[in-house]
């Protein structure tokens, strides 16, 4: 387990409201090395974290993200009060602590405003973005080469894993259900580190965390983001 690493879901959502400064917060004491967020664009094309399209779910708003302005977004409780936190305030917490992974959405232009703000932080070095859309992965690449890329790959579309090669990504994340020895084998032989993911409402128990381990897994991120 020495080089296995545990990526912090949505921050430590399983002990506070997912993608908030209170969860990223608790993810850092739990000695997280890796903390995750979703970004999405507002209205006036400000980068703030959440993972659904809408806010019907994690906050007492209701309606779609990109219809509303920051402004009024900071307005909305996202969970024992939390306010719905920037990007910005992501990376101003986070950085020199810890590796920031982002998952990008798809939304109009959210690609180039992450891109813009991590270059504007000098962070290149301490991301890795992460999408279920190769063709944000591929852009990424050609405008910086040096940025840790992972394409998310769920039961749905495994067959973009046919395209890895064109993709070039440095990690690979499956749904932890996908996870088999053969899996890791193939991917492995092209040097490509596999992590596995959870959904929000899945805390797998350690017994079966400690299986896929065993198989050779590289990573996982969890809601729980503890193993003993």
């Amino acid at each position: 387990m020495e080089n296995f690493f545990i990526i912090g879901h949505r921050g430590a959502c399983y002990y506070e409201p997912e993608n908030t400064l209170r969860s990223f917060k608790k993810a850092l004491n739990l000695k997280c090395k890796y903390i995750e967020c979703d970004v999405r664009l507002t209205k006036d094309n400000e980068i703030v974290i959440m993972h659904d399209k809408t806010l019907d779910r994690t906050t007492n708003g209701k309606g779609l993200v990109k219809n509303f302005t920051l402004k009024r977004l900071k307005n909305l409780d996202a969970g024992k009060n939390e306010k719905i936190p920037t990007l910005q305030e992501y990376i101003n917490l986070l950085k020199n602590k810890t590796i920031m992974v982002i998952e990008i959405k798809k939304c109009k232009n959210i690609l180039e405003k992450t891109l813009e703000l991590i270059k504007k932080n000098k962070i290149q070095d301490k991301v890795v973005l992460l999408s279920f859309y190769p063709n944000y992965l591929i852009k990424i690449k050609k405008l910086f080469p040096k940025i840790k890329t992972c394409l998310l790959i769920s039961p749905h579309h495994s067959y973009i894993s046919k395209f890895v090669s064109i993709i070039k990504p440095d990690i690979l994340g499956f749904y932890h259900k996908m996870i088999n020895k053969d899996l890791l084998n193939k991917y492995h032989k092209n040097n490509l580190k596999i992590f596995a993911y959870v959904r929000v409402n899945e805390n797998p128990p350690n017994q079966y965390l400690k299986k896929l381990i065993n198989l050779g897994l590289d990573g996982i991120a969890l809601n729980k983001p503890i193993l003993r």
